[in-house]
């Protein structure tokens, strides 16, 4: 148990406010990843992934349409070489280029460097970066450091944030 600061009344570790008050509590303010609950049920394994060895990268620019549900957001980001997906840590300096933070990433158990979005000879590719609550593409959860390609309308989620991806075919 933490007091809080304000008031003192007793409140459970990890909560972010005081229920008796309101205020802020100080044990909150760390952010890391916590392990969510029941994740360990979405075992199911994958396909097969792509093999590195075939892939080579694509440095054609295509615009990647991210919708999130949670939150009612749409971003569109330019894929050239590749999109890191995370949450942004600004002590420690860390930015990627689709930031889930304003869609409750910490809450959702998005890491900060979580996976990585790349163009390749093969098309567009999804790789867990070895993520604390892992990433599911279309109910698989995916192995870590491994390809998965990917296709437009895919439903992914990065550790409990559902995430839509769409893009244009070529």
């Amino acid at each position: 148990m933490i007091k809080c600061s304000e008031c003192g009344a007793s409140q459970y570790k990890g909560t972010l406010f005081c229920s008796e008050c309101g205020a802020s509590l100080p044990e909150s303010t760390k952010k890391t990843t916590s392990v969510l609950p029941f994740s360990q049920f979405a075992d199911r394994l994958p396909p097969l992934p792509l093999t590195e060895t075939t892939l080579e990268p694509s440095y054609e620019i295509r615009p990647l349409i991210f919708v999130i549900p949670s939150s009612r957001r749409r971003l569109t980001l330019e894929l050239d070489k590749e999109i890191r997906v995370g949450r942004a840590d600004p002590k420690s300096d860390v930015v990627p280029e689709l930031d889930l933070t304003q869609d409750n990433g910490l809450e959702k158990g998005v890491s900060r460097f979580h996976a990585s979005i790349k163009a390749s000879n093969r098309g567009i590719v999804l790789i867990d970066l070895g993520s604390t609550n892992g990433t599911v593409l279309n109910s698989y959860r995916l192995p870590a450091e491994q390809p998965y390609p990917l296709q437009s309308g895919d439903e992914i989620r990065f550790g409990d944030l559902l995430v839509h991806l769409f893009f244009n075919d070529t």
